[in-house]
């Protein structure tokens, strides 16, 4: 048999099956081949150049980039949503908050259960953003105190709302973010409300993070959960880059409290890190130092950022 005569049946059976659209069964009965030979002669094409898959990347897609980033800082996933340089706050939060959305309607399973780090409008652009019905976890937990001195209580209606879009209970964690002692912070851990939420932590799957800079966001400031002066001098003296759950690290990701320093309720890094899959939703030129902090402390399996910023992140 001559090697074009070879060809010529391979091609056939490509053309049949990726320009007509023809399963391999179907060929293999319109040709009179056995399915197992169809299926070998597909795998032929490719290895030997008779059939090229090219992707068409549109112009607001960027592997290139998430790819950079994955390799770098070695974790999971990168999504970069497009936004211009010069896009507003409002702007950077609806698609950084759309495309987490979308990761958590595609990749979210019936036992998971979603930790959420609660005083974030980035997360809060999510969860305006989750409406697939049919969307189902076995409960969501919030990861940090949600309730403001001053009475404010969008933590909790945050973390709640999301339970109802993913049809399941929620954990909520009856505290302020930061309580007025390590002292008082001790003896609330110790009471049974807020120790049966904590104790649930290491239980979470997937946990939903946002990351925060020295300068406390308008949200925090209006909840009234941010360090005074005293302690934000402290924090910067000690090279705070940014926090996650209201932890602070340098930019190595380093702790920069000790835990009998540390008033705040919410996971601590360690459990961070430990939790198989967290998200962190984060993007602005002001985070830079910040999300790579988080990310060369290991506290990061996935990244949802814009695409100034992930430049600025894999910029040398």
């Amino acid at each position: 048999m001559a090697k074009q005569d070879e060809q010529r049946l391979l091609v056939k059976i490509a053309t049949l099956y990726y320009l007509e659209g023809m399963k391999q069964s179907e060929i293999a009965q319109s040709l009179s081949l056995s399915q197992s030979f169809v299926s070998r002669a597909i795998t032929r094409c490719q290895k030997e150049g008779l059939v090229k898959i090219s992707v068409i990347q549109p112009s607001n897609i960027f592997l290139n980039i998430e790819r950079g980033i994955e390799e770098r800082y070695g974790i999971k996933q990168a999504v970069v949503v497009d936004v211009a340089d010069d896009a507003p706050d409002s702007a950077l939060k609806r698609a950084i908050g759309s495309a987490a959305a979308h990761y958590i309607e595609t990749r979210l399973r019936p036992n998971d259960l979603v930790g959420i780090s609660s005083w974030s409008s980035t997360i809060r652009a999510m969860v305006d953003e989750v409406h697939t019905p049919n969307l189902k976890a076995s409960g969501v937990i919030q990861l940090l105190g949600g309730v403001g001195p001053n009475g404010n209580v969008q933590a909790t209606i945050l973390t709640q709302t999301l339970a109802q879009q993913l049809n399941c209970r929620a954990w909520l964690l009856p505290a302020q973010s930061i309580e007025g002692s390590t002292q008082e912070k001790a003896r609330l851990v110790a009471s049974q409300d807020v120790a049966e939420v904590i104790a649930r932590f290491d239980e979470v799957n997937i946990a939903i993070v946002g990351i925060g800079i020295l300068e406390p966001s308008q949200l925090l400031k209006t909840s009234g959960n941010y360090y005074q002066a005293e302690m934000l001098e402290l924090l910067a003296e000690r090279g705070a880059v940014g926090d996650i759950c209201l932890h602070y690290y340098d930019k190595d990701g380093a702790p920069v409290l000790a835990e009998h320093e540390d008033p705040v309720i919410g996971m601590a890094l360690d459990k961070v890190k430990n939790c198989p899959n967290v998200v962190a939703l984060a993007g602005g030129s002001d985070k830079v130092a910040a999300i790579k902090g988080a990310l060369k402390g290991g506290y990061i399996d996935v990244l949802i950022t814009d695409y100034p910023t992930a430049r600025a992140l894999i910029k040398e």
